[in-house]
């Protein structure tokens, strides 16, 4: 009976290592790799007053109407 016990404990000793090395390996996977570079700066986005898509302000083009995209298909309109 000794041996029987024995033997569960160290399966479940050994199936709780696996799971822990398991659980720290997705920890390590799930980390941004990009450690050293800054963190991306948001920008504010503006709507097209002509087609209504949104683009970022430093990309959008000042107009006599408002903020456009740019888009030659949008200036046409």
């Amino acid at each position: 009976m000794g041996k029987l016990i024995f033997w569960i404990v160290v399966i479940f000793v050994v199936l709780f290592a696996l799971r822990l090395y398991n659980t720290s390996k997705l920890r390590q996977r799930d980390r941004p790799k990009d450690r050293g570079k800054p963190p991306a700066i948001e920008e504010e986005m503006v709507r097209c007053v002509r087609c209504g898509t949104f683009v970022p302000r430093s990309e959008a083009r000042p107009t006599p109407a408002g903020l456009t995209c740019g888009e030659t298909r949008c200036l046409r309109r």
